[in-house]
């Protein structure tokens, strides 16, 4: 595996670890508390978090076949996409199929985001020198990009519903 994309696995890896972690100190209720109805509980950010990953090996399998995959041309808005993830400017979820409903336990969305995490790294251990430019993720508002660009969106993706969780977790730790 190549060395950029192993440092962001690992720490793709080191914050899902730590997550984890904390979130199984919390029961269901709280996992599934919502502080409004715009808001989302901690289960949704979470299942939100996964299908992003999901999404990545759907989008790699859509285009592995695909003969325009060579033509696609790397997205202008990826460090716009960046930037909102990085300052947590309120976005809408820009695919339908990550839109959380809340119906996963944490014990499901474990085992999926498991089965995401090893799906992802295999594709990854793919990449070489030659292939690294190669387009794997075709983001709603980021256009094409490359493995290293697609874990770089992948570890912001998760730093913004990490904060979103962390808020979460304190509210619930004050109201108690």
């Amino acid at each position: 595996m190549l060395l950029e994309i192993k440092a962001l696995i690992t720490e793709l890896e080191d914050r899902k670890s730590e997550l984890l972690k904390d979130l199984k100190s919390y029961s269901k209720d709280q996992l599934q508390f919502q502080p409004a109805p715009d808001r989302w509980s901690m289960l949704m950010a979470l299942q939100h978090i996964v299908s992003g990953e999901q999404g990545i090996r759907l989008s790699e399998a859509e285009l592995r076949s695909n003969p325009v995959r060579r033509l696609l041309e790397p997205g202008k808005m990826f460090s716009v996409v960046m930037d909102v993830l990085n300052k947590d400017i309120p976005v809408e979820v820009p695919d339908a199929f990550s839109e959380p409903d809340g119906s996963k336990s944490i014990d499901e969305l474990i085992a999926l985001w498991d089965l995401e995490r090893k799906a992802m790294c295999n594709l990854l251990e793919e990449v070489t020198e030659k292939t690294v430019n190669d387009v794997m993720f075709s983001h709603p508002a980021t256009g094409s990009l490359d493995p290293v660009r697609t874990l770089q969106l992948a570890v912001a993706h998760f730093n913004t519903h990490r904060r979103q969780i962390d808020i979460l977790r304190s509210e619930l730790d004050a109201a108690d």
